[in-house]
């Protein structure tokens, strides 16, 4: 098997339905597979894998039974998949491109020379707009500017250095880590960074696996030649103050496993005072609406904590 596509699925119906049509363009171009782990979906998301499944070999349905987080569904689909590549794929995600040939040629002519780890692809919004989806490793530094909007001034490469905002995402690129919304990765190195750390519900399992590799002498690439379109949060997003503080814990924890409780606090403090200032911002605008979520987020983290 050439090729296994990952995709963990949580109450996506409709987006897992226009997901799967578009893999079905990928034909007879190379042996492939999708493994999907439905993580106790409610909706009729489910419903609609299980007739998939029955319906074409090209589909393996997993059921968790209970929503037990990306990484840990991620790596449930990883174990069962046969393909020498994995390409881990957001149910809200669309294949525009087809010649994922094209894509595995690209980690081949790299290999020859270095350690491959995760390669990603040029991600674009529904409205063609891009996704920063290649990105720095965070850090304090970058936690401010975000915290304080600096990241917005673009004409400063170290205040957008997060997003890498100030490049034009045209060509091929180095990176430091690439969203898990579309990570292709070749089997056998996804195993040697030992899969994605379940202690990650959602969100940074993409950022630590990226940095495990890193530290094991692996380079990570961005790869515009292929397109993909995603709904960003298409799905995580409908209760935006819950998706803030999860992307907060899950940073948290990421600080703490890789550095140091003590940075990982600091870390904490500035994200948290990145979400007081939004708060702040939308509420003396007059737009309560916006303002909420972001008093929901502080909340529910500081409830979790």
């Amino acid at each position: 098997m050439d090729l296994s596509i990952i995709i963990v699925n949580y109450n996506g119906h409709g987006y897992i339905q226009a997901c799967t049509q578009s893999l079905r363009r990928l034909g007879s171009m190379l042996r492939w597979e999708a493994v999907v782990v439905d993580n106790g979906s409610t909706d009729q998301s489910l419903d609609f894998l299980r007739a998939l499944a029955a319906e074409s070999p090209a589909f393996k349905l997993l059921e968790a039974g209970s929503n037990t987080g990306f990484a840990y569904a991620a790596n449930m689909g990883a174990e069962q998949a046969r393909g020498r590549f994995f390409i881990f794929l957001n149910p809200d995600t669309q294949l525009v491109d087809t010649n994922i040939t094209k894509l595995i040629n690209f980690y081949y002519q790299k290999a020859q020379h270095e350690k491959v780890g995760a390669v990603g692809v040029k991600l674009l919004n529904f409205d063609q707009t891009l996704q920063h989806n290649a990105r720095s490793f965070p850090n304090l530094a970058r936690q401010f500017y975000e915290s304080f909007f600096l990241y917005r001034i673009q004409a400063v490469p170290a205040f957008s250095s997060y997003f890498l905002g100030w490049w034009d995402h045209q060509h091929v690129r180095k990176v430091d880590w690439l969203s898990g919304a579309f990570l292709f990765i070749k089997a056998s190195t996804f195993f040697d960074a030992g899969g994605f750390d379940p202690r990650f519900f959602m969100y940074s399992e993409d950022t630590d696996l990226c940095l495990a590799l890193a530290r094991k002498g692996y380079s990570h690439y961005y790869f515009p030649h292929f397109t993909a379109r995603h709904a960003d949060g298409g799905i995580a997003c409908r209760d935006m103050g819950t998706r803030l503080a999860q992307i907060w814990a899950a940073r948290t924890a990421y600080f703490t496993k890789n550095f140091s409780r003590a940075y990982a606090l600091a870390a904490s403090l500035l994200y948290g005072l990145g979400m007081a200032n939004r708060f702040l911002l939308y509420a003396l605008a007059g737009n309560i609406s916006k303002a909420k979520p972001y008093g929901r987020a502080i909340g529910y983290y500081a409830k979790s904590k």
